[in-house]
C-alpha cells in the first residue's frame, strides 16, 4: 500500500509541474498578445488599462456605436428580437 501511495504523490508532483509550466507559457502568450494589441504600454498593467478605458469609452456612446449595423436598438434590431423570441415559444411549445 506504502508503495502505490508513493507513486500517487510522484505522479502528483509531476503533474503539478506540468500544470505550472504550461501557465507559465501561456501568461507570456497572453503579454505578448496584449502588448501587441496595445504598442504602446510598457507593461501588462498599462495594457489593460488602455483596454478598460477605451471599452469604457465604447460603453459611453450607448453600445457599441461604432461597430457596422451598430449595437443601437433601430427597428431591425427589435425585428430580429421579436423573431427570436417567437423561435424560442415555437421550441417550448413542441416539447
Amino acid at each position: 500500500m506504502s508503495m502505490w501511495m508513493i507513486i500517487g504523490w510522484v505522479c502528483v508532483g509531476l503533474l503539478t509541474a506540468i500544470n505550472v509550466v504550461v501557465f507559465m507559457k501561456l501568461k507570456d502568450a497572453s503579454e505578448q498578445m496584449l502588448k501587441m494589441a496595445f504598442p504602446g504600454s510598457k507593461n501588462m498593467g498599462e495594457a489593460l488599462a488602455q483596454m478598460q478605458k477605451m471599452m469604457g469609452g465604447a460603453g459611453g456612446m450607448g453600445g457599441f456605436g461604432g461597430m457596422p449595423g451598430g449595437m443601437r436598438g433601430g427597428a431591425n434590431q427589435e425585428a430580429q428580437l421579436k423573431a427570436a423570441m417567437d423561435m424560442l415559444k415555437n421550441l417550448q411549445k413542441k416539447r
